[in-house]
């Protein structure tokens, strides 16, 4: 596998941005890989999912760039009172790749991942634009935005999560996962998402595990005994990749 760091000036965020990046150091002519979108969670940056797990071991089987960009603490979102996270992340990226290395621009070959704050991106990303990925998977995701709030009631995570999502309710809206869900019109990508047992974020996720089984829309959903770290996401993003790219 071949590593790569970049950075490249965004111009909706107005700031040069980092990127993390595995993907096979044997490309063959012509060939165009598949993109595989992997967020971080919060405090975290586009180095976590090297540091912390055998991500680059578990790639070696695959014909696949994965893409891991350094999002801040924004919650993949487009701030209130602050920048576009969520357009930058949608939109200006994949232009960003896809013009510059050797990968599909078709929907079948572009996929989304990620952990906690990150799984919150992934699932936002996917129920959004479901015509761009063909895959999407969470793990531990943040699920639920109030509960969120509820948690960052103290400084200085308060004045930053109240800058990004306001100070009104975001139920109902589109940084709902489950408005999202239930307000799409068209074919969902495959969803895969899991979450431990311990974890402080599992009744959310099986709340959102009822909400699609009330919606009728397919998921893959797994969970074990484990808590919110990384011996978890270790273990399930060889799932995930599974689930991915085996079928």
């Amino acid at each position: 596998m071949a590593f790569l760091q970049v950075e490249f000036g965004s111009a909706i965020l107005q700031q040069n941005m980092q990127l993390s990046i595995l993907m096979p150091q044997d490309i063959k002519q012509d060939e165009e890989l598949k993109v595989l979108y992997l967020l971080h969670g919060y405090s975290g940056s586009s180095m976590d999912w090297i540091k912390l797990t055998g991500l680059e071991r578990y790639l070696r089987n695959y014909r696949v760039m994965v893409v891991m960009p350094s999002m801040h603490n924004s919650y993949y979102s487009n701030a209130v009172y602050g920048y576009g996270y969520f357009d930058y992340y949608t939109k200006e990226l994949p232009t960003f790749i896809e013009s510059t290395f050797s990968v599909s621009r078709k929907k079948e070959n572009r996929y989304i991942a990620g952990l906690s704050m990150g799984g919150y991106g992934a699932f936002k990303a996917a129920l959004t634009y479901p015509e761009r990925y063909h895959k999407a998977a969470s793990f531990s995701g943040a699920m639920n935005v109030e509960t969120m709030r509820k948690l960052n009631q103290t400084a200085p995570r308060k004045g930053a999560f109240d800058s990004i999502f306001g100070f009104e309710t975001s139920k109902d809206t589109p940084n709902d996962l489950h408005f999202l869900a239930s307000s799409c019109k068209t074919t969902l990508p495959e969803l895969y998402f899991s979450c431990g047992k311990q974890d402080f974020l599992y009744q959310d996720n099986l709340a959102f595990k009822k909400h699609l089984e009330n919606l009728g829309i397919p998921f893959v959903y797994e969970e074990s005994d484990g808590d919110h770290n990384w011996d978890f996401w270790d273990t399930y993003i060889q799932k995930a990749l599974k689930f991915m790219f085996d079928k």
